[in-house]
């Protein structure tokens, strides 16, 4: 893949001097990384103010990440020159509503919607880098930081490693390209530690998120090439968990043989849940994600639906089995 830097952007970033990272609601590896990676290659430069928010808290799983602590929530009251989101591609996905700055650019490897040539926001924007061919956002902001010629420390790598293990499944999914697998090496050298990465993300589940998953995996059904899995409020108040305990919970049926594309719905308050899918094979699921005014990728999306788990499985189940009959 040979993403086309920006030079608007790297011209915004060499120009100004104040900084407002910002990445998506209910964040990951992905988001956090990337944003914290490109805060301390910003800093590193000497720039006055950098400042990373997000709408949401870092997740328990992510508060090993070098320099997360610093993540705030509000936005600073004071005007920046630029704001920069990453991982997404529109304001709507922060869960602000504005960004004080002069300037806004994107980094981002989702698909923009159907509507970004009419969106205000797209017009405004003063740079923007969106791949939707890389890894991750981790693996742009990489390519950032070594055009701006900025060395990459042990704390940063750290952070991309992360968003790139993350956003790979662990380099399983077929994103894993060969050019994310060299930058790994890369980020590697420069000090990120696999082992101990690994055991933060994924051996390092609290007792009651493992009660969780296990009422969940009661709820296993497969037919016609998917299969699901779901969590209600009420499996989250018998555990005392919350959504940051199940978001890899859509992994669990996608391990079963033969299953075309692996569904979780996780309930979202009354009358709604929040439903991910993630497609092993020639199956579209960023298209499914997208009928619902969701997104995501081709292998990995999500959407919110209205109606009780009954009425939003009809529909989902309806359009799931559209898209996997069509590559029959």
């Amino acid at each position: 893949m040979k993403t086309k830097i920006s030079s608007d952007l790297l011209k915004l970033i060499k120009n100004n001097n104040s900084f407002l990272i910002v990445g998506h609601i209910n964040p990951e590896g992905d988001s956090i990384g990337s944003s914290l990676a490109l805060a301390l290659g910003l800093k590193k430069t000497g720039k006055k103010e950098v400042v990373v928010v997000s709408s949401d808290p870092v997740p328990e799983n992510l508060k090993f990440l070098p320099s997360s602590g610093k993540v705030k929530q509000k936005i600073p009251l004071r005007k920046f020159d630029v704001a920069i989101l990453v991982d997404c591609n529109h304001i709507d996905r922060t869960g602000y509503t504005s960004l004080n700055s002069s300037h806004t650019a994107v980094i981002d490897h989702h698909v923009l919607p159907d509507n970004s040539g009419r969106s205000d926001f797209y017009k405004s924007l003063s740079a923007a880098i969106i791949d939707p061919d890389a890894a991750a956002a981790g693996l742009l902001v990489y390519k950032v930081l070594k055009a701006l010629h900025i060395p990459v420390d042990k704390k940063m790598a750290s952070n991309l490693y992360t968003a790139l293990l993350v956003d790979t499944g662990g380099f399983r999914y077929s994103n894993a390209s060969p050019e994310s697998l060299r930058v790994a090496s890369h980020l590697v050298e420069a000090g990120a530690e696999p082992w101990k990465i690994s055991k933060e993300l994924y051996e390092n589940s609290p007792f009651s998120a493992m009660k969780l998953q296990g009422l969940s995996l009661a709820t296993l059904e497969r037919k016609d090439g998917m299969a699901w899995i779901t969590v209600t409020d009420r499996m989250f108040k018998k555990t005392g968990t919350n959504s940051e305990d199940c978001e890899e919970f859509v992994d669990l049926p996608r391990r079963i043989k033969g299953i075309k594309v692996a569904i979780f719905f996780r309930q979202d308050g009354n009358r709604s849940y929040k439903v991910s899918f993630r497609s092993k094979g020639k199956a579209n699921v960023q298209k499914i994600a997208m009928s619902f005014g969701g997104g995501g990728h081709v292998a990995a999306a999500g959407c919110k639906v209205k109606g009780s788990l009954k009425e939003v499985q009809t529909k989902v189940f309806r359009v799931v089995k559209k898209e996997i009959n069509s590559y029959r």
